[in-house]
């Protein structure tokens, strides 16, 4: 007798993500349910990071998706037609044995994060639940409570994704005394559009243009100066004590034959962990996210030692969100968070894993977007049945990064006194 719960059919076709890049789209069906998820897609990436399949064509300059795609209708339907789609664990054991690959060179990390959002997505319908529900009950948590994650949400881009000369990709925003999820982003959004007017006056209007995650690419390369403007925003509004400020520096970007270049300075490792010191000082920094090079142990490990205890730091590049690469740098102590994002390891099951691991070690957790997102809010549900410490997905513009936090207010609403918030 066939399952109630058994996987129909799965789909998949070429979308756009927010960069008008193509991305996969997939369709997990079961009787009359049917889950849509889209993959999403890093620019800024870990040279660690599982494979994103592209075609490497013509069509798209390249960064079409018609093989991946071609795998999901293909091999990856006819290998999970039947199974379980409340079965997590399984169905994404199938699809890492059927890829066969350590960093899924073959189906594509693109292919089968799709697949495997999509399988969650249905199995939370198959059982009347809500996705975060859903996730919440296969981590196994036994919290009384749902813990609505802290918003640490982007006001100014630089790096990667910005045309500016800022050297850090993300300044942040943490509204730590804030009552609510939705309090917080009230308060995030007001400084933001302060922000956005203190910007204007001094550098001229086309200094609020946005950059990938909605962030005003400002016209400076001095990271105090941008600094600076937060805090005075932050001023106006009366907020300077009711915030701290988060940096994502993703550092692999900034440096060039082992040394580190931030603005009009040139830094050895040890000199870097010196500027963060007294940064930290001087500003209510909250953490720091790669603040070095993806294979720079010691500069983590001196950071570490230096600030780790009042100041996570936390490794995207780092860790690729794989929990293989976890335990080396947990061996090594070389930070003390994860910036957890599910396409860089390719299935849900593994970014699970990988988060279990952060929590046992008591690390700070980050559930974060990608600079290739789409209207799917998968990561506000993945992050709120979790329990992550906080959820990054951007800034309060776009509506890729929107909706998140909008759907994010709507569980806040749902749950009423089911839950607490903060980290």
């Amino acid at each position: 007798m066939k399952s109630p719960f058994a996987v129909e059919k799965i789909r998949a076709r070429q979308v756009f993500d927010s960069r008008g890049v193509p991305t996969v789209e997939v369709e997990a069906i079961s009787g009359q349910m049917m889950a849509r998820a889209i993959a999403p897609a890093g620019t800024s990436k870990g040279r660690h990071e599982a494979h994103d399949l592209r075609d490497e064509e013509k069509a798209y300059l390249g960064m079409g998706v018609s093989k991946a795609v071609k795998n999901v209708n293909g091999s990856i339907s006819r290998e999970l037609q039947g199974m379980n789609a409340c079965a997590q664990q399984e169905v994404d054991k199938a699809l890492i044995d059927l890829d066969g690959t350590p960093q899924k060179n073959k189906l594509g990390a693109n292919a089968m994060i799709a697949v495997s959002m999509a399988i969650c997505k249905l199995g939370a319908q198959l059982q009347d639940r809500t996705v975060y529900e859903h996730v919440s009950q296969l981590t196994q948590s036994k919290e009384k409570l749902y813990k609505l994650p802290m918003p640490l949400v982007n006001v100014i881009n630089g790096g990667k994704h910005a045309g500016n000369q800022l050297p850090v990709e993300e300044i942040l925003i943490e509204p730590t005394k804030a009552k609510s999820a939705e309090h917080a982003l009230q308060i995030t959004q007001e400084i933001y559009l302060t922000l956005k007017q203190l910007l204007a006056q001094k550098y001229g209007p086309t200094s609020v243009n946005v950059g990938e995650l909605g962030g005003f690419a400002i016209p400076v390369s001095d990271l105090n100066v941008a600094l600076d403007h937060v805090m005075e925003a932050a001023k106006q509004l009366g907020y300077e004590k009711q915030i701290k400020v988060g940096l994502n520096v993703a550092a692999s970007h900034i440096v060039k034959k082992g040394a580190y270049h931030l603005g009009d300075k040139t830094l050895t490792h040890r000199q870097l962990v010196n500027f963060y010191a007294n940064l930290v000082a001087q500003y209510p920094i909250s953490v720091l996210i790669d603040p070095f090079s993806e294979d720079d142990i010691q500069g983590f490990q001196g950071a570490v030692q230096r600030i780790g205890s009042t100041h996570p730091i936390v490794g995207d590049d780092l860790l690729v969100s794989n929990p293989m690469r976890m335990k080396r740098v947990m061996d090594l102590k070389a930070c003390n968070g994860l910036d957890l994002k599910i396409n860089q390891i390719g299935t849900i099951s593994e970014a699970m894993q990988a988060y279990q691991m952060a929590k046992e070690a008591k690390w700070t957790t980050i559930v974060s977007a990608r600079a290739g997102e789409s209207e799917d809010s998968f990561l506000a549900d993945f992050a709120v049945g979790l329990h992550a410490n906080y959820a990054k997905f951007g800034a309060l513009s776009r509506s890729e990064r929107v909706n998140k936090y909008n759907q994010l207010m709507r569980i806040e609403e749902s749950l009423g006194k089911k839950a607490v918030f903060g980290k």
